[in-house]
């Protein structure tokens, strides 16, 4: 049996050193982020000379500088990566008919059968390793292993732009030793629980008692276990882990207190959220609004089209009736939109065709392609002016529900 994990290294962050026309390197240090100066100031990415200081995604700005002061700050560019992960994409599906692409910046092969084709797993994993730096200018961290488990092992072992073989007969070698929080599916909570009773390291809970790792965990602690272990007997299925929702949020730059206020910020995460459909030729069957509150509390609707769609007016419509049936005048810090049941099926032609749906998506796809070429901001819709709000914050792209 072989797996590869392919993992763009530091995505977000590398996409904006090859794009930036030589100004910045690899060596550059780099962080992707929100903006400091208003609310969403959080590390989104970072170069390795960033890291290796301490900063890590999620940090507030604040931290992130006081650990690396001379770091330079870049604004995230969805459409941007979205371009690089489609191109990454088309590298890595040559290389096995069973692909799981898993986020933005990772993908799974299943490459049984194909080394009478390309040759051994490593070899391969070379080749795409040396193709995605060569045609994007990027670096990936290849891990190749007996199953999906050991292959995400080493593609996590060594970083960046390295090719890692994690099997039965090196597991205990190279795994057993790292820290318990190194496992996969193993987070800080997990992590500290564990701790709490005396396993520290991978290899110590592959020792311990898998009955008492049930006790503590329930029937997780069976799997965690078995994961220790190297077991995983997860495979993938052609057509396996198909996109399940798209969302976009966004900390206001100061609170909203009117509707108008709300379903203009609504909007532009609309367009964003529909953008990302259109370029992953998907439509949405469920659309939902999302608050934030001061306190810092939520609360969410959603609603079922009657016809899935990837047409920004036709989701803001729903957006817009869900926001009202929600503001209730409360002070509103962050708003979101999500879109769920999403379909490849190709559009159902009306017998009546609708002039209006028709005009809609001339226009986005008119826009789509003046954004892709003159960048974001080159066009705005009215409606996203009624209120100041910055758009660079916590997206999610691919976001698994």
């Amino acid at each position: 049996m072989s797996f590869l994990h392919v993992d763009l290294n530091s995505f977000y962050a590398s996409c904006a050193v090859v794009e930036s026309g030589g100004a910045y390197n690899f060596d550059t240090p780099l962080m992707v982020c929100g903006d400091p100066k208003r609310r969403h100031g959080i590390v989104l990415a970072a170069t390795y000379p960033v890291k290796r200081t301490g900063v890590r995604a999620g940090m507030p700005i604040w931290e992130a500088l006081a650990r690396c002061p001379n770091a330079v700050l870049v604004a995230p560019d969805f459409r941007l990566y979205m371009r690089y992960s489609d191109s990454f994409m088309r590298i890595v599906r040559r290389y096995s008919p069973l692909i799981m692409r898993y986020g933005i910046d990772e993908a799974y092969l299943d490459y049984n059968g194909c080394e009478r084709i390309f040759g051994s797993a490593k070899d391969t994993a070379d080749r795409i390793r040396e193709r995605v730096k060569k045609e994007l200018g990027l670096t990936v961290s290849v891990g190749v292993g007996d199953n999906m488990l050991m292959a995400k092992m080493g593609s996590d072992y060594k970083k960046p732009d390295a090719v890692t073989e994690i099997n039965a007969s090196n597991w205990q070698e190279y795994i057993w030793p790292l820290p318990v929080q190194s496992l996969m599916y193993v987070g800080k909570a997990t992590a500290g629980k564990l701790r709490s009773i005396g396993v520290h390291t991978v290899g110590e809970l592959a020792l311990s008692s898998a009955v008492l790792l049930k006790e503590v965990f329930g029937i997780c602690g069976q799997t965690l276990w078995k994961n220790a272990n190297g077991i995983d007997d997860t495979r993938i299925l052609p057509g396996a882990e198909p996109q399940k929702g798209v969302s976009k949020s966004i900390t206001l730059s100061h609170n909203a207190s009117t509707l108008p206020e709300i379903c203009s910020a609504l909007l532009m995460q609309t367009e964003d959220v529909a953008y990302r459909l259109r370029a992953l030729k998907m439509r949405a069957g469920v659309v939902g609004i999302h608050f934030r509150y001061p306190d810092m509390s939520g609360e969410g609707r959603q609603v079922s089209l009657a016809t899935p769609t990837f047409v920004t007016a036709e989701l803001y419509e729903s957006v817009k009736t869900l926001a009202g049936v929600l503001f209730r005048g409360r002070p509103v810090r962050q708003v979101g939109v999500r879109v769920a049941k999403l379909s490849c099926e190709p559009e159902q032609m009306p017998l009546f065709p609708s002039e209006a749906h028709e005009r809609r998506l001339r226009l986005d796809c008119a826009t789509d392609k003046l954004r892709d070429r003159y960048g974001a901001d080159v066009l705005k819709r009215a409606g996203t002016l009624c209120f100041e709000h910055d758009e660079i914050d916590e997206f999610s792209p691919f976001v698994r529900v």
